[in-house]
């Protein structure tokens, strides 16, 4: 193969990955960028009601691990029945969430070498996941799930630091939205496991 024509490849590579990175963002649907805000919101509307503690930082620390432990069950599960390859990265993504919540040394970073190699492996299968991708359902869901964990993260960082009280409020919301990613992780599984079991005339709509 010579230089211009391994340089083409590549180039045509850039394009392409760029091209579906596009259209995933515009196959997000409107609900879902909005709803980190309206949980957002309700997150800090329950904090000053009488069940506030529902959203303290120690209770969703027991109750993170919770959900995304058994998520993990769940979804070895749902890959050993259905043996598909949205399945296994699926059950890669989870596990390497539930690691992270154990907070074991080097899962952190860790996590996110594993989320940028789950994502070129998933594109590299786009052939072969495509029929999940395109049920309503599963984008929801998904796309739901790094919608909240992005903004988790990004309350986190402390990149709204500009807001009223922050520093008050901060940790609780970055934890209750991260159990809430975690929800939308299982829910995500559940559907999984429901299409999988679909007859193929139904998963073609």
């Amino acid at each position: 193969m010579s230089a211009a024509t391994a340089k083409d490849r590549v180039t045509d590579l850039i394009v392409s990955a760029f091209k579906s990175g596009v259209e995933v963002l515009k196959s997000i649907p409107l609900l879902m960028w909005l709803l980190p805000l309206v949980l957002s919101v309700a997150i800090w509307t329950i904090s000053k009601s009488p069940i506030g503690w529902m959203t303290e930082k120690p209770v969703q620390e027991i109750a993170a691990p919770v959900v995304i432990g058994l998520t993990a069950g769940l979804v070895l599960a749902v890959h050993k029945w259905s043996k598909t390859r949205f399945s296994l990265l699926l059950a890669c993504f989870v596990w390497s969430l539930f690691l992270r919540e154990l907070h074991f040394w080097g899962t952190n970073n860790g996590f996110y070498i594993a989320l940028v190699v789950l994502i070129i492996w998933g594109w590299m299968s786009r052939a072969e996941i495509d029929h999940f991708l395109k049920q309503r359902s599963i984008r929801y869901f998904l796309s739901g799930a790094f919608l909240i964990y992005l903004l988790s993260k990004i309350v986190d960082r402390g990149y709204l630091a500009f807001l009223p009280d922050f520093s008050v409020w901060r940790h609780n919301l970055e934890e209750t939205l991260e159990t809430c990613g975690h929800v939308m992780v299982f829910c995500l599984v559940v559907m999984t496991l429901r299409i999988a079991t679909m007859p193929k005339k139904q998963k073609r709509r």
